[in-house]
């Protein structure tokens, strides 16, 4: 509460030009309210005519401020407007294209999100209703919607994956929907963990190593998932698509107060296998970055080309394995935490050799592998 507080001590407000001529399409609205946002060690420059807007935005972001600002590297306008009544209150319908530099969204009939990747300057228009800075009447916050459309000219490659970690060091999580991604990563930040992800993970090179950080939106469940996790039935707020109802839950009680990006270890491919047991199979170089190609979240402009080519080859040096278990994801989640454990054991192992020679470090080698 006090770090939300200060960072509402942020705001400021900008006075706004006299009146000019009639302004029918709202381009010239004022945006008085002002805040630099930190998002993952990236400053965002947000302007808006709503004080509601800045603090959702600042909520939304919060486990990611408190660091250094630096200059702003994206600006972001968000106009707020009048709730749509004709808006069904089951969710909205979202379209979207992208061209040479540009993306855009549109949200219902009335909202859009719009970026210039060249300019790197978004802007947007969203009626009330879709102010918020945690899903509870929409399904998914604008806030992420928006930095996945600027995620590239921030340095980042998005990656539709999970992620879960221990201290420095975590695990990607790969695999098709029902999968199990989301099911294992929350069994195994129930066994200590901590649950950086299960929608999408972004990656950025910083001082010639990997980092990976994880989403903003809560865990989404598959309602088949609950035959489990029956705590979830009370846990979790429910929301229904066209042909799909999902269960949302905060992951914030499994994550640390501060946003901190992991440094990759491994990557893990999940699949649902008919036998109970589990099996963990290497996967060869030669296959391996094609199927991380594969799960990157969307096309990117081509400007940013030799940009996700560097992370990929960056992600296909890191060891890579088959996860095939049976229908019951606590076994995915024991085996990726057992990996987890036992490389900080043997890093642990590893930096006492190096600091004691005389340290008996290749019998305990042998028996944590």
């Amino acid at each position: 509460m006090e770090a939300l507080i200060k960072n509402r001590a942020s705001i400021r407000c900008k006075t706004s030009a006299g009146k000019g001529r009639k302004d029918l399409l709202r381009r010239f609205t004022p945006t008085p309210y002002v805040v630099d946002l930190l998002i993952m060690a990236k400053t965002v420059r947000l302007e808006s005519n709503s004080l509601t807007v800045v603090e959702c935005a600042l909520e939304f972001f919060a486990r990611h401020q408190g660091g250094p600002l630096g200059d702003p590297e994206f600006f972001w306008r968000i106009v707020s407007q009048e709730d749509d009544s004709q808006t069904d209150q089951a969710g909205v319908a979202l379209s979207a294209f992208s061209d040479h530099g540009l993306r855009f969204v549109n949200i219902g009939q009335r909202n859009f999100l719009a970026v210039d990747l060249e300019a790197r300057e978004g802007i947007g228009f969203v009626t009330e209703r879709l102010v918020e800075s945690e899903p509870k009447l929409n399904c998914r916050p604008f806030f992420d919607t928006l930095f996945c459309m600027s995620a590239g000219s921030l340095g980042m490659v998005p990656l539709s994956a999970a992620c879960v970690g221990l201290g420095e060091k975590g695990i990607l999580l790969f695999g098709p929907p029902n999968s199990g991604k989301t099911t294992a990563s929350y069994l195994a930040a129930i066994n200590g963990l901590e649950f950086h992800a299960d929608q999408a993970v972004f990656l950025e090179v910083e001082a010639g190593e990997l980092r990976v950080w994880g989403d903003f939106l809560p865990a989404i469940f598959r309602p088949e998932s609950l035959q489990f996790l029956p705590e979830l039935r009370t846990t979790t707020r429910r929301f229904s698509y066209p042909g799909l109802t999902v269960h949302y839950l905060p992951k914030r009680a499994f994550q640390p107060s501060k946003a901190q990006p992991v440094s990759p270890i491994c990557s893990v491919f999940l699949h649902r296998a008919s036998r109970c047991e589990t099996h963990l199979a290497p996967i060869l170089s030669s296959d391996l970055t094609h199927r991380l190609a594969e799960s990157i979240l969307f096309k990117d402009d081509d400007r940013f080309q030799q940009q996700t080519s560097t992370i990929l080859h960056f992600l296909a040096k890191l060891p890579a394995h088959d996860l095939a278990y049976g229908s019951d994801p606590a076994m995915a989640a024991h085996c990726v935490g057992q990996m987890l454990t036992d490389h900080d054991i043997a890093g642990a192992l590893t930096s006492r050799a190096e600091s004691d020679p005389k340290s008996r470090l290749a019998p305990l080698r042998e028996t944590s592998a």
